[in-house]
Order: structure tokens, then sequence, then C-alpha cells
């Protein structure tokens, strides 16, 4: 591991932390204000699939350890990732005070959520995909690997499009068994 990995890692380790904090405070506060709000299913979900998607993250900068440089680019990009993440961590669940729902807050606030993910998951395919040419996988691996992350993709924007709650929840109970039975498949 190189000390340009220690670098970067520690300020992308951080941003993501804030993140993960920014989940646990905010489920922190919808469990204690439980008896004015019911949980609920649909925000607590979302907390658990942005949760699991920061943990692979975390786990995916792993293979960025052979770094041999810290450029702007690359700080940058992990700043980005993980300020996306931050974002849409204090999106899930209502400030303190408010008084909607938590299903309804989560419903007014679920695209943001997604965009942020999407778009953070494709920030950091740039350097998968690199490091999968580099090393000249094969293209049977790369279609796999593509094919994996468009349903990921696909099954997001349906948890941010759909009307019918079933599905939305449906869709985030998928997504999260996905995101588990990829990561220790192919982790």
């Amino acid at each position: 591991m190189s000390d340009e990995f220690s670098f970067l890692f520690a300020f992308y380790g951080l941003l993501l932390g804030l993140a993960v904090t920014e989940i646990v405070a905010g489920f922190s506060r919808a469990y204690d204000e439980r008896a004015a709000r019911p949980l609920g299913v649909m925000a607590p979900l979302f907390a658990v699939l942005l949760f699991l998607d920061l943990i692979t993250f975390w786990v995916s900068a792993w293979e960025w350890r052979a770094l041999n440089s810290v450029e702007f680019a690359h700080a940058l990009g992990a700043a980005v990732v993980a300020l996306l993440y931050y974002f849409a961590a204090t999106q899930v669940f209502p400030k303190e005070g408010d008084v909607d729902t938590l299903t309804n807050h989560i419903l007014q606030h679920r695209r943001p959520v997604v965009f942020c993910v999407i778009v953070s998951n494709m920030i950091a395919l740039i350097p998968t995909l690199a490091s999968a040419l580099e090393a000249r996988a094969t293209a049977a691996e790369l279609g796999a690997w593509m094919a994996a992350n468009l349903i990921y993709y696909a099954a997001l924007i349906l948890a941010a499009t759909a009307r019918s709650h079933r599905v939305i929840l449906a869709t985030l109970v998928l997504l999260i068994a996905y995101v588990t039975g990829a990561t220790l498949v192919m982790g």
C-alpha cells in the first residue's frame, strides 16, 4: 500500500464516514420521534440501501491501493463521490422538527437520493473500468460487469420513479439483496 493511497484514502474515508454518520443520525432522530411520527418501512429501507452502497464504496477503494501519485483529479473524484453520498444521506430522513411523515418525506426526496447514488457509482466506475482494461479483462467479463451495473441502475430508477408504494418497497428489498449478494459474490 502506497503513502499516496493512504493520503487520499484518509480524505475519502473521512467524507464517506460523514455520510454514514448522517444516515445513523437521521435514523436516530426518526427513532426518537417515533411516537409522533411512525418509522414506517420506506425511509429505513432507503437508508439501509444507501448504507450498504457506501460500504461497497469503502471496500472498492481498496482497489486503488497501488496509487502512485495523488493528482487533483483523484482528490476531486473522491470528493465528488463522497459528497454526493453525503448529500443523499441528508435527504433520506427529515430534519429535526419537520412534521411530515417519513414515507412522505422520502417519496419527495427519493429522486435526488437516487440521482446522487447513480452519479457516484458512475464516477467510481471509471477507475474500476480502467483497471479492468489494463488487466485485459475479457469481453465476457466486461459484459457481465456492465450488465450487473445496468441492472442496478435500472432498479434504482424504478425505485425513484414508481408510483406504487408496493413496487417501491419491493424494488428496495430487491436492491438491498442485490447489493449484498453481488458484493459477497464478486467481493
